[in-house]
């Protein structure tokens, strides 16, 4: 997951990082931080957000 920020520096929805790499090798996003990764687009766009949830996987623990 790439975070986003729209032409304005505002935060919207995050993208995959296949689209990140696309919008970036085009000149229609820059880099703004490495960790967490961000890009902010440079262009106008509908700005539409909505509530998001991140699970994380800490990985098999099976007991004895």
């Amino acid at each position: 997951m790439v975070y986003v920020l729209n032409i304005k520096g505002q935060s919207i929805m995050p993208c995959k990082e296949a689209k990140a790499r696309k919008l970036l090798k085009n000149n229609l996003a820059i880099l703004v931080k490495k960790e967490p990764f961000t890009i902010q687009l440079m262009f106008e766009c509908e700005n539409k957000t909505q509530d998001i949830t991140l699970g994380v996987d800490c990985g098999n623990h099976a007991h004895s």
